[in-house]
């Protein structure tokens, strides 16, 4: 269990680590993989989140997830890219919490993956938590822990 005072240092200056859903490229389920191919391209990211027309998490979309989903499969195959919708290859295993979410969860799922999705319980898209967020928090704590707080010396014996 995270410490109380470790999570007060943690959550400064703000306890909102979400990037709203209004800010987070996505794609849509009927989208087809050009289109994918292209919000991939121009974002900058890796691997981004798949919504419905409701808005609610369905998946998650990559350049790798698109180029091995079907043999010769190219990236440059822009008619065959137009034919194929995202909910064919997106992978339907995505790390999500709900709103109310435990920052010991977050860690978590931020161990193997870029981000977590948050959503409300009936999977409705708020948005995702980076982790780069987390990351830039944990080195903030680590520079300034000992401003905060009196740290004893631990000793260790060595055989």
């Amino acid at each position: 269990m995270i410490s109380k005072k470790f999570k007060d240092m943690f959550y400064r200056p703000t306890e909102n680590l979400m990037i709203p859903a209004s800010e987070v490229a996505i794609c849509h389920e009927e989208d087809s993989l050009l289109h994918a191919v292209l919000v991939l391209s121009n974002s900058g990211y890796q691997i981004i989140p798949v919504v419905d027309d409701d808005n609610h998490v369905r998946g998650l979309i990559s350049i790798s997830c698109i180029v091995t989903s079907f043999d010769n499969l190219s990236l440059f195959d822009e008619d065959k890219l137009a034919s194929i919708k995202v909910k064919e290859v997106m992978n339907q295993v995505v790390p999500m919490l709900f709103d109310n979410y435990d920052l010991e969860d977050v860690l978590r799922l931020l161990i193997n993956n870029n981000f977590v999705c948050i959503t409300l319980k009936n999977g409705y898209f708020l948005g995702i938590i980076p982790r780069k967020i987390a990351l830039e928090r944990f080195t903030h704590i680590a520079h300034n822990i000992e401003n905060e707080y009196e740290l004893k010396e631990i000793e260790k014996e060595y055989i």
